[in-house]
């Protein structure tokens, strides 16, 4: 490897060497009880998928060249150049992890290999080796936000057309999909296409609540890639807009990483207090029914439900209740996985998995831990707050030959409001 991309690639992580990255690259025992809580490495039984091997091959460039035994004696210390071979092992265990965070969770020193294997893709970006399709999507969303006069017709005319279809399958000719409305008290970000806005649309109106409709989709390929420029740039499209428009509150939709991103990331990346309130749609749905603004059917759903904590909305978001809450209330036979909550298993399709064809067999594997839950509930329909949770499972269902519906938990309030 040319010494330029190796000085590079060292002086990406002499930068985000801080206090606490180095104690995570002192401390590892190599206790091994990471490789119980991963799913990858349980579903596949490859020590490259082992969390502490995943932290292990950048805790070889630091020994390298942040130690004086391993510039001195490299091999003795298992110190390590980044050479070509580091490079694909680097990112086959980095762009394979989904970031759930389950080997923290168990670890003893709490030591969070997601962070590690961020600082990994800034290091593979840096040499020119980050992921490509991740790269471009993320490009593709930047240069939406910076070149909004070239899609703001167009994107209104579709959701007149989508509003036009919701008056046409409820019957009612005063739902809306409000766009561009100042002073409403809520933005609604949702994904690309209308699966996401038709439900809500039909929520916030029986609900009546004031909203419009964000020009942008919530979905952030930036923090997938790894470039943390480029997701601040992401999730700023609709905070500009938010902040813009007046609203009070902005709403996420069920899609796991944008609501962290905008829930935690955000004001740390931008430095500065956000002047409106950001909720989960499911926070804001579980707001409404203990307000008395949203009547659902209880036991309107009759088969045996079970829901799936996603790992950035649960365990890295915090947002258990609401949904259970949700769930509970509208079904006749609920039976929760187990384990969940924060210990839930990663269903295997985070991380922008579902989106990188070449590591397909790897994902499905990796589900194994998530359908083994499944099947132990005897559940015909799972209910997930996360667009990524829900293809990956749909992908598990014809794997593994399940008997299982999966829906979007909206959508399961949808019904119950018929």
């Amino acid at each position: 490897m040319e010494k330029v991309t190796v000085d590079t690639m060292v002086g990406v992580l002499d930068k985000r060497m801080h206090r606490q990255l180095k104690q995570y690259l002192d401390i590892c025992a190599r206790c091994a009880i990471c490789k119980d809580a991963c799913h990858q490495y349980v579903g596949t039984g490859d020590f490259k998928y082992l969390p502490a091997r995943r932290a292990e091959l950048i805790r070889q460039v630091y020994k390298k060249y942040f130690t004086k035994t391993g510039q001195f004696v490299p091999a003795l210390y298992e110190a390590r150049d980044p050479d070509d071979n580091l490079l694909q092992e680097l990112y086959e265990s980095t762009y394979g992890c989904t970031g759930c965070r389950r080997c923290m969770y168990f670890c003893p020193f709490s030591i969070d290999t997601a962070w590690i294997a961020a600082v990994a893709k800034g290091m593979l970006i840096a040499a020119g080796h980050g992921n490509e399709m991740l790269g471009q999507l993320a490009d593709a969303a930047i240069f939406k936000g910076d070149s909004p006069e070239m899609f703001h017709d167009v994107l209104v005319e579709g959701f007149k057309g989508i509003e036009a279809e919701l008056r046409d399958e409820t019957g009612d000719d005063t739902i809306e999909v409000p766009v561009d409305v100042k002073g409403a008290e809520m933005l609604y970000v949702g994904l690309a296409g209308s699966h996401t806005i038709k439900p809500a649309a039909r929520i916030f109106h029986a609900a009546g609540q004031s909203w419009t409709l964000s020009l942008y989709e919530a979905a952030n390929y930036g923090l997938f890639f790894g470039d943390g420029e480029k997701a601040k740039k992401i999730a700023k499209r609709f905070i500009d807009e938010a902040v813009e428009l007046g609203v009070k509150e902005v709403v996420i939709t069920e899609c796991g990483h944008a609501y962290r991103v905008a829930k935690i990331f955000y004001e740390s990346w931008a430095g500065e207090k956000l002047p409106f309130k950001v909720s989960h749609i499911l926070d804001v749905i579980d707001r409404f029914m203990a307000e008395g603004r949203l009547e659902l059917k209880p036991g309107a759903i009759a088969e045996p439900i079970t829901y799936h904590d996603p790992c950035q909305v649960g365990r890295n978001g915090g947002l258990y209740e609401a949904p259970r809450r949700i769930v509970t209330a509208i079904a006749a036979d609920f039976r929760d996985l187990t384990p969940n909550r924060a210990e839930q298993w990663c269903c295997g399709g985070g991380g922008g998995l579902v989106a990188l064809t070449d590591m397909n067999d790897m994902r499905l594997k990796s589900g194994a831990k998530k359908v083994e839950q499944i099947r132990a509930t005897g559940a015909t329909v799972i209910a997930s707050p996360c667009e990524n949770c829900r293809l990956q499972m749909e992908d598990l269902v014809n794997e593994y030959d399940l008997d299982l519906k999966v829906m979007a938990v909206m959508d399961l309030v949808v019904e119950a409001m018929d």
